[in-house]
């Protein structure tokens, strides 16, 4: 009877090679990156109440606007400091903005008089604005003393944070990995280029400051001041996925598609559209706007405390 033959163990290491593979490591990392700004926190409206506010609470009927003496003219102001602050006073189609406050004040339950009416009848019949007022039947005058679009840039201790993980060809992450210093070097140059633009990014806040002033006894009986900015979230955050040979990497610009193979009845393809930053800030800001108008209206109706 003869024996039977059994593979070399040598030949054991090599035969299990071939059944599964040459290693479980992939050549393929994604590098994920997010900027840490300094946390600039708004704190919320600056609310000051007079007693004679107080006493003609829930006695306000009518309001009027008045916008910013500067809405005629435009131009630009800048502040130091952490956290750069570039300002951009609104003086030019101050009735967008004015149309906000009027959708909120009459949302909140008041009877609203346009302010161009008040204006108009200032101007014509030389009057002051508060004489006008008077005679438009308006209970309270709202001075807008304040309307400003601010560019926030990031702070002094603003950082960016990276966390590797391994990927596939796809760009699918799969589990955090420990790299060596030199390849660690290696990400942070592929990746870089993508952070210095994303450190330069601005965020929109915009800022009001509102008196609130009684018509028939001439005094500021109400305050209001705030602050929105908007969040950075949606913008400070980039993946990179990373081809590597040892400690030398490039970057995968476009990972192989994990979609079906052989015939297809059609196929989807993304479209960027740039837009203009310039007309998305503005879109950011008058959003905004719209919800410091809905908080200076709620609070002046009492509504909020």
């Amino acid at each position: 009877m003869s024996a039977t033959k059994r593979p070399s163990r040598l030949l054991l290491p090599a035969l299990l090679l071939l059944a599964f593979g040459c290693g479980t490591s992939t050549p393929y990392f994604l590098v994920e990156s997010r900027l840490i700004r300094n946390q600039r926190d708004a704190g919320g409206a600056d609310v000051t109440e007079t007693p004679e506010y107080r006493s003609l609470a829930g006695m306000i009927r009518t309001v009027g606007l008045q916008p910013p003496d500067v809405c005629a003219d435009q131009g630009k102001t800048a502040s130091g400091g952490d956290g750069r602050l570039q300002r951009e006073i609104l003086r030019t189609r101050c009735g967008v903005e004015m149309a906000e406050f009027e959708r909120a004040l009459t949302r909140a339950g008041f009877r609203v008089v346009s302010w161009g009416a008040v204006q108009q009848l200032s101007r014509n019949q030389e009057k002051s604005l508060l004489g006008s007022a008077r005679a438009l039947g308006i209970d309270v005058l709202l001075q807008v003393n304040a309307l400003e679009r601010i560019d926030i840039q990031p702070g002094r201790d603003a950082r960016i944070e990276r966390r590797f993980y391994r990927a596939t060809r796809h760009g699918e992450r799969t589990e955090p990995a420990s790299v060596a210093q030199a390849q660690a070097r290696e990400f942070e140059r592929i990746i870089g280029r993508r952070e210095d633009a994303l450190a330069a990014a601005s965020r929109v806040a915009a800022t009001i400051n509102v008196s609130a002033v009684s018509v028939e006894s001439g005094a500021t009986i109400w305050f209001y001041e705030a602050t929105e900015i908007d969040s950075p979230e949606a913008d400070s955050r980039l993946a990179v996925l990373v081809d590597c040979d040892g400690d030398r990497c490039i970057e995968v610009t476009n990972p192989t598609s994990t979609g079906p193979v052989g015939p297809v009845s059609g196929s989807i393809s993304g479209v960027s559209l740039a837009g203009d930053p310039t007309d998305e800030a503005q879109a950011i800001f008058h959003d905004l706007l719209r919800r410091l108008a809905i908080d200076l209206a709620e609070r002046l109706a009492g509504h909020r405390p």
